[in-house]
This record gives C-alpha cells, sequence and structure tokens, in this order.
C-alpha cells in the first residue's frame, strides 16, 4: 500500500469518501499536492484500512474511491490505560504522543488535588478535541490502525469508579508509604484483562488520594530511587507494560 496516509470516518462497507477535515485536506492538497489518480492508505482509528484513489480535488475536501478495504482486529492482549494527571503546558500533548507510540489502548487525563486545570464544561470539550487529535496525529506517524480512547478530563474519584472491576489491575506509583516494584505489583495481576496506571502530578498524589486508589484496590508501587517527572513516568510504564504483554502478543499497530 502507498506510504501516504490519513484519517476518514469511512465504513469498511464503503466505497466512496469525501474528505472534508480542513487539517487533512489542508495536508493533502497544499503539502503532498496529490492529484486525481493518486494512491493513498485511509484509516478509520477503528479497525478499518484502505487503499483510496483520488478521484477529484476541490479547495476544501477530497473525493475518491475506496479499494482493498480490510478489518485489522485489534491486538489479542489486555488493554493498557494510562490515568495521567494533567501537568502544565502542553507536556501532556507529548504524553499522549510517546503513549501512542508505545501502544497504549486507553489514556484519561486526570484533575488531582495539585494539578493547575480549571475543568470547565467549554474547555474540557476543547481539550479532549485536542488530545484525540494529537493521538490521531501520532496514530498515522507510527502507523497504528487502532487509534487510542481519549476520555474527557476527569477527577480521580471518578476515574477510580470508571476503572476499577474485578477484571482489572489498577497501579498507582507513590513516593511514600509502602510500596511494592512494578514487576512484582504486574506479576500479581498477570490475569487481568485490563492495566491502569494513575501517573500523579508534580508534588506527586496527595496522601488522601493514595488512600482512595487503595481502597479501589490498587497496588502501591515504586518506579526505581529516581524521583521521575510526570511525563517520564507515564512513558516508563507504558513502555514496561508493553514489554511484559509481549508475549500475549503484540501491541497495537
Amino acid at each position: 500500500m502507498p506510504g501516504h496516509r490519513f484519517f476518514s470516518s469511512f465504513q469498511t462497507t464503503d466505497q466512496k469518501v469525501i474528505l472534508k477535515d480542513a487539517d487533512e485536506c489542508q495536508h493533502l492538497i497544499k503539502v503532498l499536492r496529490l492529484k486525481k489518480g493518486d494512491d493513498l492508505e485511509l484509516i478509520n482509528g477503528q479497525g478499518g484500512l484502505a487503499r483510496a484513489v483520488v478521484d477529484d480535488v476541490a479547495k476544501a475536501s477530497v473525493a475518491m474511491s475506496l479499494r482493498e478495504v480490510v478489518f485489522v482486529p485489534r491486538a489479542l492482549r489486555p488493554r493498557i490505560t494510562l490515568a495521567c494527571a494533567i501537568p502544565k503546558r502542553s507536556k501532556f500533548e507529548t504524553i499522549i504522543e510517546k503513549a501512542t507510540e508505545l501502544g497504549v489502548d486507553r489514556i484519561i487525563p486526570l484533575v488531582t488535588e495539585r494539578t493547575e486545570f480549571v475543568a470547565d464544561g467549554e474547555k474540557i470539550e476543547k481539550k479532549t478535541e485536542r488530545f484525540e487529535r494529537v493521538a490521531m496525529n501520532a496514530a498515522k506517524q507510527c502507523k497504528r490502525i487502532w487509534f487510542p480512547e481519549i476520555s474527557p478530563p476527569v477527577a480521580l474519584t471518578q476515574a477510580l469508579k470508571q476503572c476499577a472491576t474485578p477484571d482489572t489491575g489498577l497501579f498507582i506509583p507513590w513516593l511514600e508509604g509502602d510500596r511494592v516494584s512494578l514487576r512484582e505489583a504486574f506479576t500479581r495481576k498477570l490475569e487481568a484483562k485490563e492495566f491502569v496506571f494513575f501517573i500523579g502530578p508534580e508534588g506527586d498524589f496527595t496522601p488522601e488520594e493514595v488512600k482512595q486508589a487503595l481502597k479501589a484496590g490498587a497496588l502501591a508501587v515504586s518506579l526505581g530511587e529516581n524521583v521521575l517527572k510526570v511525563d517520564t513516568a507515564a512513558m516508563a510504564v507504558v513502555a514496561f507494560a508493553v514489554q511484559m504483554l509481549g508475549n500475549k502478543g503484540a501491541h497495537v499497530r
């Protein structure tokens, strides 16, 4: 298949597609200068992969025909979820980008007691849309077929309610108190269907927040002797989980 890849919310039964996303069209028309008859790839982020042929290029849209449409199922391994406190500035977008490249399945932006984030409705909606686009672009770049699910920013209490099930392994790195190594904790939950890693903000989770997580069934873990920044800790746990689950199926493309 051709190397240029674009996102479209097509169905695997579709034969024609009109691409209208402003950013995608801008890249296709202005940067790559694709024209009628050129080939490209389309993905829908939900397992759909197609070879498409450009039929017509307009000012703000591209019409194309779909060829060789296939559905790629998810990898046969437990899901990996990263529930991470939103750090300052644009660090969270970097976290989304790198976690997507590594193979995370879901990202939950956390608003904790020490998180500097005002969670009003309009801001949450805009942030979520921005986070989804960052994940989409990273997925295209690293040739993933399935995009990670990006949840709206939520408080730790809500995230725990969403994630705490009998089939889920919950892990919360912490700098204090009784902890076990991440490897030991992971081994205890090796039969789980989903692994959720809670990463705290600068200054760590508060003792009360950790108490809530432990009550929900989370294991307090150590990430080693060094104190890691939020983005470093997030990448460390995702990379660790992908490596540990490697023998249960390769991570998502």
